[in-house]
């Protein structure tokens, strides 16, 4: 990463960096579920060795380990493995980041600049793919699995539409008898 040096950085590019991530500057994400489970999505303060900083979302933990990450003020000098993202806006039916309970649900770089009291990066935050720490701390991946149902759907428009025409050939006949 260094200083800056590809300003015009595009999203879902390749980061590898040494630094440390400061666990007493932390955000939690919650409400977020991972292969059915009910979790909370993490944050933290990343700072590379040149003097940088950068928000990272470390991963992915099940609610039963709350009280560990909330309790959890430990930096940890890493070598981080992930991809840049960009904060999009807040939708309309997201509700506000609630800083009072350290709950956020929406990526506000400015907001949570201002809450770590740290000025971070405004262009773009990290998301870790690298395993560093605890095991029950599932970082991200860049391969989603997203399903593809197109033939399911396919299949029931289809039955629907015999459907309806059935009903409407009997509907056109007991009215013309």
């Amino acid at each position: 990463m260094g200083k800056m040096k590809y300003p015009n950085i595009e999203e879902f590019t390749k980061i590898i960096s040494k630094g440390t991530i400061d666990r007493s500057k932390k955000i939690f994400f919650p409400a977020k579920t991972n292969n059915g489970k009910n979790g909370i999505r993490l944050g933290s303060l990343l700072s590379d060795n040149h003097g940088n900083n950068y928000f990272i979302d470390e991963g992915w933990f099940p609610d039963s380990q709350y009280e560990y990450f909330k309790n959890n003020n430990k930096i940890y000098n890493v070598e981080i493995i992930g991809y840049t993202r960009f904060p999009t806006k807040k939708r309309m039916f997201t509700p506000e980041n609630s800083i009072k309970n350290n709950e956020w649900y929406y990526y506000d770089l400015l907001q949570i600049q201002n809450y770590f009291g740290v000025q971070i990066n405004q262009k773009f935050f990290i998301k870790n793919m690298s395993n560093y720490s605890e095991n029950f701390l599932v970082p991200s991946t860049i391969k989603h699995n997203f399903t593809n149902n197109h033939l399911q759907y396919a299949i029931t428009w289809f039955l629907m539409s015999i459907s309806f025409c059935i009903i409407f050939f009997l509907f056109f006949f007991r009215s013309f008898k």
